[in-house]
C-alpha cells in the first residue's frame, strides 16, 4: 500500500510587512504582562488571519484546490479590518489561544469564507462552525494552562489593515514554533 504525502494547510489573509505597526509595537508588552503563563508566541512577521484551517491535505489535491480557489471572482478589490481588542479562546478561564480581535469594515470576508467553505467540501474538508476574525498571538501549553487574572486588560488602539489577496499556506510544526510557507497567493482584483 502506497501512502501519498500530506501537508498541513490553511487559507489566510496575510498583512503586508508595513501593516499592524501598533500591534507589533505593543506585542513585547503583551508578552511581558503574560510572562508567567506558558505561552508559545507567534513571531510578528508570521501574523496572519486564518480564514479556514484545512488540516492534512493529500499532496495530489493541492494544485486542484489552488486552481479552484484561483477561479473565484469577487466584487471587491480588498477587505478592510480594524484591530479591536486582545482576547482569549475559548475564554480567559481556560485559555488555549491569545489573539488580537479584528472588526471588518464591510462584508467581503464573510463572502470569501462562504466561497471557501463550498470549495473545501469538494476536497473532503468539513468547514469550521463559525468564522471569528482574529490574529493569533500565541498558544497556551495545554497541560500547564492556568486562569488569566481578571485584572488583565490590554488596551489596543484601533488600527486599519487592508488585505488585497488571500493565500493557501503550508504549516510545518517544529519544536521552536510553526514554520509557514505561502504556496499560492490569490488577488481579489483580477
Amino acid at each position: 500500500m502506497h501512502f501519498l504525502p500530506k501537508f498541513r494547510l490553511f487559507i489566510s489573509l496575510n498583512p503586508e510587512s508595513g501593516d499592524l505597526v501598533h500591534l507589533k509595537d505593543v506585542f513585547p508588552e503583551i508578552k511581558k504582562d503574560l510572562e508567567s503563563y506558558p505561552v508559545k508566541w507567534i513571531e510578528p512577521d508570521k501574523f496572519h488571519m486564518t480564514l479556514r484551517f484545512l488540516g492534512d491535505v493529500d499532496e495530489q489535491n493541492i494544485e486542484p484546490l489552488a486552481c479552484t480557489l484561483d477561479r473565484l471572482k469577487f466584487d471587491f478589490e480588498h477587505i478592510e479590518f480594524s484591530t479591536d481588542k486582545i482576547g482569549f479562546f475559548p475564554d480567559s478561564r481556560y485559555p488555549n489561544v491569545i489573539y488580537a480581535g479584528l472588526l471588518e469594515k464591510g462584508n467581503g470576508a464573510e463572502q470569501l469564507v462562504s466561497f471557501i467553505d463550498r470549495i473545501i467540501l469538494n476536497f473532503g474538508v468539513k468547514p469550521e462552525k463559525r468564522f471569528v476574525p482574529h490574529i493569533t498571538l500565541g498558544r497556551f501549553s495545554r497541560d500547564k494552562r492556568k486562569k488569566i487574572e481578571p485584572e488583565f486588560s490590554f488596551p489596543l488602539k484601533p488600527e486599519n489593515v487592508i488585505f488585497r489577496s488571500f493565500s493557501l499556506m503550508k504549516s510545518s510544526l517544529r519544536p521552536e514554533g510553526p514554520v509557514y510557507e505561502e504556496l499560492y497567493k490569490f488577488n481579489f482584483l483580477k
